[in-house]
């Protein structure tokens, strides 16, 4: 089975968009820093199950950079989620992790008839946006040239693995880190969405949405890390309180990033869920 690979149109510029497999779609929003391919580990045991959709969207780890006036806020990037999903075919299950999730909970508030299912992993949520281990990161890339020397030494091997250990507990190979990072460590364009979209996260965001989660009917999956330095264990029942219809699935080996520590457990949870049931084990 092949991967397509297409170019979508969005306010601001085009996104690079990889769809895969067959059967119910699956629209996949990624976090911070990354793209698409952090979702990867998934394909093997989703793409004879699943319409796999997998946007690299402008969030850091993209390749192509946005218009130099383009909005690069989480509503605007939530703006971008629903264009694509306006043009899949439906029902849609919409899967968000990091700041992604963050994306994922303003899409389905927005247009709740949009989405039939909702998957939410470690998320940017309440008043955690961005975590608060990443608050001095925000204040640190806004003063001038220090997103390109940050760049530069994301060229680094060890710089590369101290920042694949926030997110992930496994070792994740150097080549994979290189494709998720897309054009971060050099080109400027790219940096400079990043920095605009770092430096207009804000609590206020999150909390607000929050308020609009119960418009979403539809089932929600809450996935998260038990020992996470970024997403607190607490967020994971307190999100799971805002819909009328959700459950709680315990990663227990990961941290944020579950796609790459636990990939066959979190393929297992994703399927059972797709398929209309919940997780049959580790919830809270």
């Amino acid at each position: 089975m092949t991967t397509e690979t297409t170019r979508v149109e969005t306010a601001g510029g085009r996104i690079d968009l990889r769809r895969v497999g067959q059967g119910r779609t699956v629209l996949f929003v990624h976090g911070l820093m990354v793209n698409g391919h952090v979702w990867d580990p998934l394909i093997a045991g989703l793409r004879d199950r699943c319409h796999m959709v997998l946007p690299d969207l402008p969030l850091g780890g993209h390749r192509d950079p946005l218009a130099p006036d383009a909005d690069c806020s989480l509503e605007a990037h939530a703006a971008r989620v629903l264009d694509i999903a306006r043009q899949l075919p439906g029902p849609i299950v919409l899967v968000g992790n990091d700041t992604g999730g963050a994306i994922a909970q303003i899409a389905v508030a927005r247009e709740p008839e949009l989405f039939e299912r909702l998957v939410l992993l470690p998320s940017d949520a309440f008043d955690n946006c961005p975590p608060k281990l990443l608050v001095p990161m925000r204040l640190l890339l806004g003063i001038p040239g220090v997103v390109r020397v940050v760049g530069s030494g994301l060229r680094l091997g060890l710089a590369k693995r101290a920042l694949m250990t926030l997110v992930a507990r496994s070792k994740v190979p150097t080549d994979r880190i290189d494709e998720m990072l897309g054009a971060l460590p050099g080109d400027r364009g790219v940096q400079r969405d990043f920095v605009k979209l770092l430096a207009g996260l804000r609590p206020a965001v999150t909390e607000a949405v929050a308020q609009e989660l119960h418009r979403f009917k539809g089932p929600v999956l809450v996935v998260w890390s038990r020992k996470d330095p970024l997403f607190p264990f607490g967020h994971a029942e307190r999100l799971a309180g805002c819909f009328s219809r959700s459950s709680v699935a315990v990663a227990e080996k990961s941290r944020a990033f579950v796609s790459l520590d636990e990939p066959e457990w979190l393929t297992e949870r994703l399927i059972e869920f797709i398929d209309g049931g919940g997780p049959s084990h580790d919830a809270m």
